[in-house]
């Protein structure tokens, strides 16, 4: 049975309502940092939003990657799922302006008529643009300002100055497919790129989300709310310190990208991100540091091999049950814990890093 764009979502209150700003982001798609994720969730906390359209998740969705959540108490199976979610929901800014929003599961099937199908919902609400917001792990330290790159369906699109020259492939998220198909339809798209150091990839990074909520704004002519992602920045700023604190090694690798950062940048802020250009030449010890990722790497490696040895233990039917539950991104504050734990001679020391998509 073929499946039309119409079929694929069902209107909510807010559906027809007008709007000249389309923004994208998808869970699941390139977002170092949990980047653009938080900059929806403080979006959809701060401001007024209703529901224009609910996407078909059966349609859409393999549930093999996108697994329903199911809570068991007292090893009674709750009938109440957690669902994955596609959506469009209608966002006001603090002046009073619309912008649509796209969130939720990233598709697995149908991207054609799905977009077909958002094409449609941008034509009824009269949508000019597009942006779609990202965290990319880069060579950058957390001790400077995040850099913030673009990405246009056109060259008239791109901001002035500032470039750097580049050629990249590699597969492309769903917001970029959406993006490229909608400018083929006379509506350009910006994606606007946060850089999130590589350490902190795996980790929330407010600093690169209320970066990339600052640079949306500007772009689009906004009021947005990013106080929360501000002091969220500097709690975690305080608390990555903490953890740099007292490692020579980690404080020269912070250091070596501190003066790559300051060379690259030369006060305009263009750093590059992966694959869009060679680190200026340096000479000695820091012509090749080793990055904090090897630092933290060896150390997990070590704990990996211990961790393996461990799992070929029977494994005690409530233990069973305790990895059915999804896990919460580590934070800073987990990471100092298990630091911490592990210099006491406390724990075995950190769990194997998570790696989202």
């Amino acid at each position: 049975m073929s499946i039309t764009a119409t079929d694929l979502y069902a209107d909510g209150p807010a559906a027809g309502a007008k709007a000249k700003i389309l923004l994208i982001h998808f869970d699941g798609a390139i977002d170092a940092g949990g980047a653009g994720r938080m900059a929806i969730g403080q979006m959809l906390r701060s401001l007024h939003n209703e529901r224009v359209a609910t996407f078909d998740a059966d349609a859409l969705m393999d549930y093999r990657s996108h697994r329903p959540v199911v809570t068991v108490d007292n090893w009674v199976a709750s009938p109440e799922m957690v669902m994955p979610e596609t959506v469009v929901d209608l966002v006001v800014d603090d002046m009073g302006n619309p912008i649509l929003v796209l969130h939720g599961a990233e598709p697995d099937a149908h991207w054609e008529s799905f977009t077909t199908a958002i094409s449609s919902i941008c034509e009824r609400a009269g949508v000019e643009i597009t942006f779609s917001l990202h965290g990319v792990p880069s060579g950058v330290p957390h001790t400077r300002p995040t850099p913030v790159h673009v990405q246009a369906t056109d060259a008239s699109l791109l901001p002035s100055g500032g470039r750097i020259t580049n050629h990249m492939q590699f597969p492309s998220p769903l917001s970029t497919f959406i993006q490229i198909r909608l400018g083929q339809r006379g509506i350009g798209g910006l994606a606007l790129l946060g850089a999130v150091p590589y350490y902190m990839a795996d980790t929330g990074y407010p600093a690169a989300s209320s970066a990339l909520l600052t640079s949306f704004a500007k772009f689009a002519d906004l009021s947005l709310p990013v106080g929360d992602l501000e002091q969220g920045a500097a709690q975690d700023q305080e608390n990555i310190e903490k953890l740099v604190e007292g490692n020579p090694e980690v404080s020269h690798t912070v250091l070596a990208l501190e003066e790559h950062f300051d060379a690259w940048t030369g006060g305009n802020g263009a750093i590059p991100l992966p694959g869009m250009g060679e680190p200026p030449a340096v000479s000695g010890e820091d012509k090749a540091p080793k990055d904090i990722g090897d630092v933290i790497e060896a150390y997990l490696a070590q704990v990996s091999r211990a961790q393996d040895a461990e799992s070929k233990t029977v494994r005690s039917p409530s233990l069973a049950q305790e990895e059915q539950v999804p896990s919460k991104p580590d934070t800073i504050e987990d990471v100092l814990a298990r630091i911490e734990a592990r210099r006491n001679g406390q724990g075995p020391g950190p769990s194997r890093p998570r790696h989202r998509a």
